[in-house]
């Protein structure tokens, strides 16, 4: 059967058997961060062997979208291992168990598919005398035809200390004894690939507790998994699952681009690479992950990358890739319509980062050459981590495929060295994240700790609990000293996801304190770094500590408009925008998110009209306290990559945005006032940058620009509505007195040859110029040069000119001069530079010089004729 055959046929077995036929769910787990993609078909599910109240359907099936990077290497060397699959699955929570499992698969794979009897084998686990009579005096099965199987093969979970668990059964298909081990015994047991695992059917059925007892799961029930790959591998007789529908047009195409005969097998590694790759990258960029150094944007970087090298082997030194995608789209799009609509952000996004690597990989792929070479000939076996985080960092090779380029040649990597010149850079970008010098900011954990009050109160009587100066603690402090204090309760706000620090004051009976900056460090830690203005400040002293009010609405006007600022480029742009950095002050803001190419003008306003209209609506701005897994199964975002405790703290602007945040908001989006971005740039590969302002500061900047168009209007001498059109106007006028001041130095430059030509001198039998002239620019100098060859084509000219900042000398040799006497501009210009403070080279009939010393500018041309006398033969 074709593969859209297959996966047809399973939904309609399936939903004739009253199961809920459910698409398949987005390629990036939806508000779990802690997953990088969806890797099995119970991920979208497994809440419902848990819950304990009412559910929407107890039988479900689908095709999962996977995506898995585990065992990369992996790819293109098995008959069987992919990056992108589809995972065909039934399940039951609750509902069905073994007894209908069992006997629906097996009626699927050799009645609907056709698989044949004799070539299929079975595994229980080893305690699982249930799953086992099924099968043999249900389905008709022999007995030795059926392997028991321990614990690390045939039992699933929990996922974690605790949870569902329980035995598994699976199918296995026998490709025959001329695959694989070769061995008489061969069972499915054996790790060979002769006994492909065709359906992997789990009956979550125990709960396993912290202790690691595991008792009856209330709603026990039924998780299967088929690949639809292994299954068409099956299904069509082929070696592997490459030689399949699926994969076979892509191969083809590959092939063909690469001048690779279809029936040539030498390069197939490699071309299953490409062709696996490519599949990969369509889906992940179509669901919004974008190439990048972190998170799920590394994995595909890794697999983009991996491909490219391997085109590289195949002898492709341009963009391809992205053609393969294309490729990849045409065989998918009738099962995955979406991949069509995103066509051209796939190609685009895919070339863009090929070339971009390809821009460094040659030198990067010489530089392990010669170390490799050097290894060598050292007769060492082991790649440095110097090397490995050179190539990492510098020419953008994932450590995981300069491993793979150094096996192939029997060499290892320090993976450890690397690792510490990881930790090292690391820690050089900490010490922007330092309070005094030698204490780290703690990580934004989606809720502040508790001694800090300051969402509802910015002035609170409280009490010095800890002061620190240089890291050692002390009892007080004096006017002019600058310590670090705790306090029991802080309405401060400490330093954290992307927001600033609160400032303010802290003031006792004996003493008055500036806060310049707070920190969380950890724990239920807030430090704060305090200026002693007055009197002393102790441990112990009661304060009030009072926030600056009109800095902290400031940012929290921004924060919020960070809020409405990410909902409205996911909503103009596409989901696959995600937050990848943010500054909050109370002044600006600064959003960073992924996307593959720079806004147009049409977009940015859109953008920020969409915010706009936000803040009209003047929509409440609510925050709550729950639990993560609850906040995360509802779909509020979360930054992948952050650390979350049990329990956080959700921002929800209705209808708008639901995102974990323990920063400070405004009540309501009316009292943002005003928002304007400022610019729009791209700050790395895939990562974009909005700056943005809000409240009186549009209005500052508002003003501002009035009165600078209102003195440019005065300047240009028209109303203020006509600025454009006097400046274009004014542009045009400069531009026709430029040609003409250029047309006046052409002729002035004519009437000059024949004064420059009387110079000439003769250095043996070679005719030579060496004249300075009143050449404004470079460019000026070069036209006449041009104009003085017509006049000596041949000769040695060499002239130069001085501006307020700079020396240019150029310099002409007629072919004749440089085949019959040796002497070569570029070697005349390096002497000329190296005289007037500079450097100078070029070809060898024309070069340039350039410095800084006009002092001796005149002495370096009149030396011009002894350095060709002693160039020239």
């Amino acid at each position: 059967m074709k593969s859209n055959e297959l996966r047809k046929a399973f939904l309609d077995y399936f939903r004739d058997r009253g199961h809920t036929v459910v698409p398949s769910a987005s390629l990036v787990p939806e508000g779990d961060p802690s997953l990088l993609f969806n890797i099995a078909g119970m991920v979208q599910f497994k809440q419902f062997y848990a819950s304990k109240g009412a559910i929407p359907f107890t039988r479900a099936a689908s095709v999962q979208k996977c995506l898995r990077a585990n065992d990369l290497d992996e790819v293109g060397r098995t008959a069987m291992h992919h990056t992108f699959f589809e995972m065909l699955g039934n399940f039951s929570f609750g509902d069905y168990f073994k007894q209908e499992a069992i006997e629906w698969a097996w009626d699927f794979i050799t009645n609907v598919v056709g698989l044949p009897v004799e070539k299929l084998y079975i595994t229980i686990y080893e305690d699982d005398d249930e799953a086992e009579n099924i099968w043999v005096e249900q389905m008709g099965i022999a007995r030795e035809k059926i392997y028991r199987l321990d614990k690390c093969d045939n039992f699933w979970g929990p996922a974690g200390r605790t949870g569902a668990c329980g035995p598994c059964s699976e199918i296995h298909f026998d490709r025959g004894s001329e695959v694989g081990c070769g061995s008489p015994d061969c069972t499915p047991a054996c790790d060979c690939d002769r006994f492909v695992e065709v359906w992997n059917l789990v009956f979550p059925q125990f709960f396993q507790d912290e202790e690691g007892n595991q008792g009856p799961l209330e709603r026990k029930g039924v998780d299967t998994g088929m690949g639809l790959e292994r299954l068409a591998m099956a299904s069509q007789g082929a070696e592997s699952t490459f030689e399949t529908d699926i994969f076979l047009p892509i191969i083809e195409f590959v092939k063909d681009e690469a001048n690779i005969d279809r029936r040539d097998t030498s390069q197939e590694v490699a071309v299953r690479v490409i062709a696996d790759h490519a599949r990969g990258l369509c889906f992940a960029i179509s669901e919004g992950v974008l190439p990048s150094n972190e998170g799920r944007g590394y994995v595909i970087r890794r697999i983009l990358r991996r491909a490219v090298v391997k085109a590289l082997e195949l002898g492709i030194r341009e963009a391809f890739i992205y053609k393969v995608a294309g490729r990849v789209i045409d065989v998918m799009r009738d099962a995955y319509p979406e991949l069509t609509d995103h066509q051209e952000k796939i190609a685009l996004i895919i070339k863009a980062d090929e070339e971009r690597f390809e821009k460094t990989l040659s030198r990067g792929m010489a530089i392990l050459k010669d170390a490799l070479e050097d290894l060598k000939a050292k007769k060492d076996d082991v790649v440095s981590g110097d090397i490995v985080f050179k190539l990492y960092d510098t020419y953008g090779f994932p450590v995981e495929i300069t491993r793979e380029l150094a096996e192939t040649q029997g060499f290892k990597i320090d993976l450890d060295s690397f690792e510490s010149e990881m930790e090292a850079q690391r820690q050089r970008a900490r010490q922007s994240s330092k309070i005094g010098g030698d204490r780290e900011v703690a990580d934004d954990m989606g809720r502040a700790p508790e001694s800090f009050v300051g969402y509802g109160a910015l002035e609170v009587p409280t009490v010095i609990s800890a002061m620190r100066r240089g890291g050692d603690d002390v009892a007080s402090a004096c006017g002019g000293e600058e310590v670090e204090i705790e306090l029991e309760r802080t309405p401060f706000y400490p330093e954290g996801g992307g927001q600033v620090s609160d400032v303010g004051t802290v003031a006792g009976n004996s003493g008055r304190g500036c806060v310049k900056c707070v920190a969380w460090l950890g724990g239920d830690t807030i430090m704060h770094r305090v200026a002693v203005e007055s009197g002393t400040l102790s441990v112990g002293d009661g304060v009030v500590a009072k926030v600056d009010v009109p800095k902290r609405k400031a940012t929290q006007r921004n924060h919020t408009a960070t809020h409405l600022l990410h909902s409205a480029l996911r909503s103009v742009l596409g989901g696959h925008v995600r937050q990848s950095g943010s500054l909050v002050a109370p002044d600006r803001l600064r959003f960073d998110f992924t996307h593959y190419e720079p806004l147009s003008d049409a977009e940015v306003t859109k953008i920020e009209d969409m915010v706009n209209a936000r803040l009209l609506d003047n929509m409440p701005v609510q925050s709550s306290v729950e639990a993560y897994e609850s906040a995360r199964d509802r779909g509020v975002i979360a930054l992948f990559g952050e650390k979350y405790g049990q329990e956080v703290r959700v921002v929800n602007i209705e209808a708008t945005s639901c995102e974990l945040c323990g920063g400070t908001h405004v009540m309501a989006t009316g009292e943002i006032g005003a928002f304007r971005i400022i610019s729009e740039s791209g700050i790395a590969s895939g990562v974009r940058r909005i700056e943005a302002m809000t409240g009186s500061t549009v209005v500052d900047a508002g003003r501002d620009s009035d009165r600078e168009i209102e003195r440019i209007a005065t300047t240009l001498r028209v109303p203020v509505h006509d600025v454009e059109e006097g400046a274009r106007k004014t542009v045009e006028r400069l531009k026709a007195l430029e040609r003409e001041v250029s047309d006046l130095r052409g002729r002035l430059a004519g009437t000059e040859v024949g004064d420059i030509l009387k110079s000439a001198v003769d250095v043996k039998g070679i005719k030579v110029i060496g004249s300075r002239v009143d050449a404004p620019d470079l460019e000026m100098l070069k036209r006449l040069a041009d104009r003085l060859k017509e006049k000596l084509p041949d000769g040695v000219i060499c002239i130069g000119s001085a501006s307020p900042e700079r020396v240019f000398i150029v310099v002409s040799v007629s072919p004749s001069v440089v085949e019959q006497r040796g002497v070569k501009a570029s070697a005349i210009a390096k002497k000329m530079g190296e005289m007037v403070g500079g450097r100078g080279g070029g070809k060898d009939t024309f070069a340039q010089a350039g410095g800084k010393d006009e002092s001796n500018l005149d002495n370096a041309l009149g030396q011009c004729a002894e350095v060709v006398g002693s160039l020239a033969r």
